[in-house]
């Protein structure tokens, strides 16, 4: 049951990414270095813009980063994810709804952001759901069954890898984009949760 780990983890760095600058370093180079400079304090407006973005993910990202699955047992461990698929869907539903609260007007591009956003969360959604109605119908009495049915979800999911990334808009991967999501405290706990996540202990069957 231990590939059942693996897939909350898949779907927070796919968020994550959406989340955070398109513009990264080569696999094996160190950044250029920079003359410090003094930069202008990001406009309050593109701060709270992202920050309301980072809010939205985070209905979905906490409960993803903080599953622990329990694996004292094959039932157990399904039942454990079932319940994480749940409020995973749940947490999309939310973040949706989220959406509507987002200011986009000094942003450009910023209700494509949004639009695209939107579309996404309803994808994770489905597939979430569509996952949990597969191991919510499998005989748990079969233990064969029960690991081709965890087997398909696994792959349901690891589908979300190949979606678009919201946040992928021109007008948003700009210094002053990323400097304004560095000052929103939304979008800084993301960050916080995932790396809190990649340095917990590895859980044990």
């Amino acid at each position: 049951m231990r590939r059942l780990i693996a897939v909350p983890a898949l779907v927070t760095a796919l968020v994550l990414t959406a989340c955070t600058s398109g513009q990264q370093q080569p696999a094996g180079t160190s950044p250029a270095p920079t003359t410090p400079t003094t930069a202008a304090a990001p406009d309050p407006a593109k701060v709270g813009f992202v920050g309301d973005l980072c809010d939205a993910v985070a209905e979905f990202v906490v409960p993803a980063a903080g599953y622990r699955p329990d694996t004292s047992s094959q039932t157990a461990a399904v039942n454990s994810y079932k319940t994480q698929l749940a409020r995973m869907s749940e947490g999309l539903q939310d973040a949706t709804e989220n959406l509507n609260d987002v200011n986009t007007a000094a942003v450009p591009d910023g209700q494509a952001a949004v639009n695209d956003m939107r579309s996404a969360f309803a994808q994770m959604k489905q597939t979430v759901d569509s996952a949990k109605s597969k191991l919510d119908s499998v005989d748990m009495t079969n233990q064969q069954a029960v690991a081709t049915a965890v087997q398909d979800v696994n792959k349901q999911m690891a589908s979300l890898g190949g979606m678009k990334n919201p946040l992928n808009q021109p007008a948003l991967e700009t210094p002053e984009m990323e400097q304004a999501a560095a000052q929103a405290p939304e979008c800084q706990k993301i960050k916080q949760v995932i790396a809190n996540r990649a340095t917990a202990p590895p859980t044990t069957s």
